[in-house]
C-alpha cells in the first residue's frame, strides 16, 4: 500500500497556528508581491473565491466578508512542513516528500498492523503536536493514494480523516466519482481532448485499450493507465538536488541607476549562494539578467542577459556576488529604466567532487568556514541578519508583502512572548 498525506488548506492552516481567532472564519493567502489567491480556507472557498484569482479583483468580497489576508510566508510554511515529515518518519520508514503540504507513504511490509488505526493515529500526532489537519489517502498505486486522499477531503464527514482503496470495487467505484481533469498528472491538453471524445470520468479513461492510451499520450500515459487500474508503475522518488537555482524580482519603482542595480543583483547572489550551499554543492557558471519594464511601451525598451565561468565552482557568497556584479556591468546600458533583475546559478558539481585549477586561487575552500557561520548564524537569528557589504541592506528589492505574518518557528527576536502572571 502507498499513502499520500496532505495537509488540508496547508498554508492558511499554518498561518491559524498562531492565529486560533481565525478558525471557522474565511481566510486567503496571496502569492509572492501579494498578486493571487495560493491558498483559501474552507469558508472563503464558500464565499466564492476561486484559487489564482487575483486580490485585486476580489477586494470587494474581502471587505463586505471580512476575510482575513495574509502574504505567503514561505518560510514558516517550509518549518511546518518539516515538522510534519519528520513526525511522519516516526510512522513510516520510506518517505517522498512531494511538496510542501503533501508526502507519499510506502507501507509495504505493514502487513501486521492495522493501517487505518496507524495512520488516524498519526493524523492525530500531527493535528494534536502542530495544529495541522490533515487527510490521508491509502492504495495499492501512488496514482490511486491521490485518488483516495481526494475523497477523503471530500467526504470527510462521512469516512473520517482516512480511506484506504484496496480492492477491486472501490477502484471502480472512485474512478466512476473522480472527473478526468482531476487525474493526477493529466494535463488541460489531454483533458481537453478527452472531454471532446466524450470521456467525462477517470472510469471513461480506463476503459480505453492501453495500445490507443499509448499512441497518444506515450509510456508516461501508459503507467498512469495502470496505475489508475492498480498496477503499480512508480516507487517513492529519490530527491535530487536542483540543477538551477535562481532569484529575481520585479522592483516597486523602475531605476535607472547603477549602485541600486548592483545591491540587488548583489543580495540576489547571495540568496541563490545560500540555496547552493543548502544542497552541498558548487556551481560553474553564473548568469544575470536585467529588463526594462515591458508593459510601458512608450519607454525606451532593453533587456539583456550574460553567463560568465568561475575560475573553480563555488558555493562562496562573496565569489559569486563579485562575478555576478561583474556581469551586471558587461551588460548595463544607462538611460534605461530598469523594472526587473536577476541571478541564475547553474553546472553543479557536489561540494566533495570540485575539480579545481592550478594557476588560479581557489577562494571557496578559503570562504567555506566564514560561509559555515554566516549560514549558521542567519538560521539562528532570522534570514538576512548578516550580509555583504554590497547588498541592499535596506531591503528595498524585497516582495511587496503587506500581510506578513511573523516568523514564529524560525526567528528568534519574534518568538511569542508569555507573560507569567504571579
Amino acid at each position: 500500500m502507498y499513502g499520500l498525506i496532505d495537509g488540508n488548506n496547508f498554508y492558511v492552516s499554518a498561518e491559524r497556528i498562531f492565529r486560533p481567532d481565525l478558525r471557522k472564519k474565511p481566510v486567503v493567502v496571496l502569492s509572492n508581491n501579494d498578486g493571487c489567491i495560493i491558498a483559501r480556507s474552507n469558508e472563503a472557498k464558500a464565499l466564492g473565491i476561486g484559487m489564482g484569482v487575483p486580490a485585486f479583483q476580489i477586494k470587494d468580497i474581502i471587505k463586505q466578508n471580512d476575510v482575513s489576508v495574509f502574504s505567503a510566508n514561505f518560510i514558516l510554511y517550509g518549518d511546518i512542513s518539516n515538522r510534519m515529515v519528520n513526525i511522519s518518519r516516526r510512522f513510516c520508514r520510506d518517505i517522498e516528500v512531494y511538496s510542501v503540504d503533501e508526502s507519499f507513504m510506502d507501507f509495504h511490509n505493514y502487513e501486521y498492523i492495522n493501517l487505518r488505526n496507524h495512520c488516524n493515529e498519526l493524523r492525530d500526532t500531527i493535528f494534536y503536536g502542530l495544529d495541522i489537519p490533515c487527510s490521508i489517502g491509502l492504495a495499492p498505486t501512488k496514482t490511486l493514494s491521490k485518488v483516495a486522499n481526494k475523497i477523503v477531503k471530500k467526504f470527510s464527514h462521512e469516512l473520517g480523516h482516512t480511506y484506504i482503496i484496496d480492492s477491486q470495487t472501490k477502484i471502480e467505484k472512485a474512478l466512476r466519482w473522480l472527473p478526468i481533469g482531476d487525474i493526477w498528472g493529466i494535463g488541460r491538453r489531454y483533458n481537453d481532448r478527452f472531454t471532446k471524445l466524450g470521456l467525462k470520468k477517470a472510469w471513461d479513461f480506463v476503459q480505453l485499450p492501453e495500445a490507443y492510451v499509448q499512441k497518444e499520450m506515450g509510456v508516461y500515459g501508459l503507467r498512469m493507465h495502470q496505475e489508475l487500474r492498480g498496477i503499480p508503475q512508480y516507487d517513492l522518488s529519490v530527491p535530487k538536488p536542483k540543477k538551477g537555482i535562481g532569484t529575481s524580482r520585479t522592483f516597486n519603482k523602475r531605476t535607472d541607476d547603477l549602485e541600486v542595480l548592483k545591491e540587488r543583483i548583489s543580495t540576489f547572489a547571495f540568496k541563490c549562494s545560500e540555496k547552493l550551499r543548502k544542497q552541498n554543492s558548487c556551481c560553474n557558471f553564473i548568469t544575470v539578467f536585467i529588463t526594462t519594464d515591458r508593459f510601458k511601451s512608450d519607454l525606451k525598451q532593453y533587456s539583456n542577459s550574460v553567463t560568465i565561468g568561475l575560475p573553480n565552482p563555488s558555493s562562496s557568497a562573496i565569489e559569486i556576488s563579485a562575478f555576478a556584479l561583474k556581469a551586471l556591468e558587461n551588460i548595463y546600458l544607462p538611460f534605461f529604466q530598469y523594472k526587473k533583475a536577476g541571478v541564475m546559478l547553474t553546472e553543479f558539481v557536489p561540494d566533495t567532487e570540485r575539480m579545481t585549477s592550478l594557476f588560479d586561487t581557489d577562494y571557496h575552500d578559503k570562504h567555506k568556514p566564514l560561509m559555515e557561520v554566516i549560514d549558521r548564524m542567519n538560521k539562528r537569528l532570522g534570514a538576512d541578519k548578516i550580509k555583504l557589504g554590497s547588498m541592499d541592506l535596506q531591503r528595498t528589492w524585497k516582495m511587496n508583502q503587506k500581510n506578513l505574518s511573523p516568523r514564529r518557528t524560525t526567528d528568534i527576536n519574534q518568538l511569542l512572548k508569555v507573560k507569567a502572571i504571579s
